[in-house]
């Protein structure tokens, strides 16, 4: 006797979940081509792909059970993915399209596998799993309107939310009352400003975050001889911008960068600041915060734990720039370096070896300097990079290259490297 088309979703079911990872990650990429979102960073686009994993697999055991379970609730993810994209604006409407997209490409997948069954058995596994994919939709899209709506209302509720909404129109270039904007932000716009990104470590509890911020930002002022207060404004429960007006003037303020991350890192703040150059007037507001937004790319290019806890863009501008692509800045850093841009330890301090090397115009005794090591360790490192290189170090264009691959290397590796091979 056959089943009914309920029990047969248990044949569908087993077959989307063997194909589970290449499909989730098909579908990411659609989503991200589709969907016009602000500009996410890592973390933001690690709490979507989180949200769009639970998803699919709740999807997936949903159709599975039979009869299937008579309450329906959204996965921890996706609630919590919503929930930080209220607190940054992302629009609802963009969330929406998302879940429908979602819900077309996993029906139409699950469909294909309606050939397996019995010719008796196809329509009635078809209208039940038709049934049951637009109840899933149904009831986990509601539960996650509901949350994006409850936790926008309280962001924009509170002070930071309101000093958020100005800001996020002043970034946008919406025309402002500049007057009345300073006054809602306790902070002059007229002036020269320098922006920074801060981001808490994931090991801080998060009703810690608040403390720490007000930390950091009093730390910084003091060290930029901020005129005035500086603001903070959070873009989600771990993340906030920061501006400060610094005296004295642009070259002053860059002189002291040194100071400035020793002081933080003294103070050892499990936290990371970002920072752009110093701008004038509203268009330096926008313009300061976009390279800050530009330098923190890069400092997560490594992964989650950046090379240095305190980054400036004025230090890292050619990278940023570049890191628009990373799969393309991939490609030209293997290219460059040839065997040496693979991902292991030997490799590690042959790239570096050779860019000290470099930096101080090839000579092996700086370099020891520099290294603290002898000098007949820094020739035979330099020579086993050269050769894994396999680029001709006498030709200046191929010198250029592999310089800037190896100062690439230096902030986002292994980001930017090739998985070393373990069977080599």
């Amino acid at each position: 006797m056959s089943e009914t088309g309920g029990g047969q979703l248990s044949v569908i079911a087993r077959q989307m979940d063997a194909i589970r990872d290449e499909f989730i990650g098909e579908l990411f990429e659609v989503m991200k081509k589709e969907i016009p979102v602000p500009s996410y960073d890592s973390r933001m686009m690690a709490l979507w792909r989180a949200s769009l994993t639970e998803n699919v697999v709740a999807g997936i055991h949903y159709i599975e059970r039979d009869p299937p379970e008579p309450f329906l609730e959204a996965p921890a993810a996706a609630l919590a993915y919503v929930r930080a994209a209220a607190q940054r604006d992302t629009p609802l409407s963009a969330l929406v399209r998302a879940h429908r997209i979602g819900h077309a490409r996993f029906l139409q997948r699950a469909m294909q596998f309606v050939a397996l069954l019995e010719s008796s058995e196809r329509v009635p596994a078809i209208v039940e799993l038709v049934n049951r994919c637009a109840r899933f939709v149904d009831v986990v899209g509601d539960q996650l309107t509901v949350a994006y709506e409850q936790e926008h209302d309280r962001w924009l509720s509170r002070r930071s939310g309101l000093q958020q909404q100005w800001v996020s129109d002043i970034l946008a270039g919406t025309p402002v009352d500049v007057q009345r904007a300073e006054m809602v932000l306790g902070y002059q716009l007229d002036v020269a400003h320098i922006a920074a990104v801060w981001w808490a470590d994931t090991t801080v509890p998060t009703r810690d975050v608040a403390a720490l911020l007000d930390k950091a930002g009093s730390l910084i002022a003091g060290e930029l001889r901020a005129a005035g207060r500086a603001l903070m404004v959070p873009t989600d429960e771990r993340e906030a911008r920061l501006w400060f007006s610094p005296i004295p003037a642009r070259e002053a303020v860059a002189a002291e960068r040194a100071r400035v991350r020793a002081a933080f890192e003294s103070a050892g703040i499990p936290a990371c600041l970002a920072f752009g150059r110093v701008e004038r007037g509203l268009d330096g507001f926008r313009a300061s915060l976009k390279q800050a937004e530009r330098a923190k790319a890069v400092a997560l290019g490594a992964g989650r734990h950046p090379r240095d806890r305190v980054v400036y863009y004025a230090d890292v501008a050619p990278i940023a720039l570049m890191a628009t692509d990373a799969e393309e800045l991939g490609r030209f850093v293997t290219e460059a370096l040839g065997d040496l841009a693979v991902d292991d330890e030997r490799n590690q301090w042959l790239r570096e070896t050779l860019r000290e090397f470099l930096a101080r115009n090839r000579s092996y005794v700086a370099t020891a300097e520099a290294m603290i090591l002898h000098r007949n360790t820094i020739q035979y490192r330099v020579a086993q990079a050269m050769e894994r290189c396999g680029q001709d170090f006498d030709d200046p264009d191929a010198v250029f290259r592999v310089q800037t691959a190896l100062e690439v290397c230096r902030w986002m590796a292994p980001a930017v490297l090739r998985t070393a091979n373990p069977s080599v």
